[in-house]
């Protein structure tokens, strides 16, 4: 396909906007109740004005950002990324934690990920996937290439790595089609057709579908 994608500043900026907001208030909304399965209510909920929570989902991609600005984009792989997050990112519970323990080891991404981790196959990278789609918009081939590199660090082969590379794929493709199903196929066609997480997906559109 040799259509041109064409977003100026103004566009790039309002999305990349719009894309941090959403994530900032689901952030802080949802810090409170992680974890809680029940129904809930949260119409009264609220945080100190300018007092965000800290929250993770956030942080790290901060921290990505500075990987980034210090060595570009094709600068980034999964080693440097490893170093960043030794350095630089404190929590040290579940795959977090699993992912750095391996690392101080000795042992590489993508085996961090893997060695003696029961939580590669769950959220903690694709909740991390925004960055790459702001930092490739309208490029899908980057956006999951770059979370490739991110979610192998703590979470190697598994579900969870083909949840980040789903996500930023659907979200790198969101700056320039705005058709849900079309960003859904996009998203798919970057992890395998069997993996737990395109059948997750699969699943929930069909249900969607039915009337």
């Amino acid at each position: 396909d040799t259509t041109m994608i064409r977003l100026n500043q103004e566009q790039f900026r309002d999305k990349v906007y719009g894309c941090w907001m959403g994530k900032s208030i689901g952030g802080t909304l949802g810090t409170p109740f992680e974890g809680r399965r029940e129904l809930l209510d949260v119409q009264d909920f609220h945080s100190p004005a300018g007092k965000p929570l800290p929250n993770d989902d956030l942080d790290l991609q901060l921290v990505w950002l500075k990987a980034l600005e210090d060595y570009g984009p094709l600068g980034v792989t999964e080693h440097v990324l490893g170093e960043y997050w030794l350095n630089f990112i404190p929590p040290h519970w579940n795959e977090y934690g699993l992912g750095k323990s391996n690392m101080k080891a000795g042992i590489l991404p993508p085996l961090s990920g893997d060695i003696d981790n029961v939580w590669r196959h769950s959220n903690g990278a694709w909740i991390r996937s925004e960055i790459w789609a702001c930092v490739a918009p309208g490029c899908p081939d980057v956006a999951a290439r770059m979370a490739l590199e991110d979610a192998i660090l703590d979470h190697g082969n598994g579900e969870g790595t083909y949840g980040e590379i789903f996500c930023a794929a659907l979200e790198s493709a969101a700056f320039a089609i705005s058709d849900l199903h079309t960003l859904i196929d996009i998203g798919l066609s970057y992890i395998p057709a069997e993996c737990g997480v395109a059948k997750a997906i699969r699943t929930v559109v069909k249900a969607a579908s039915i009337k």
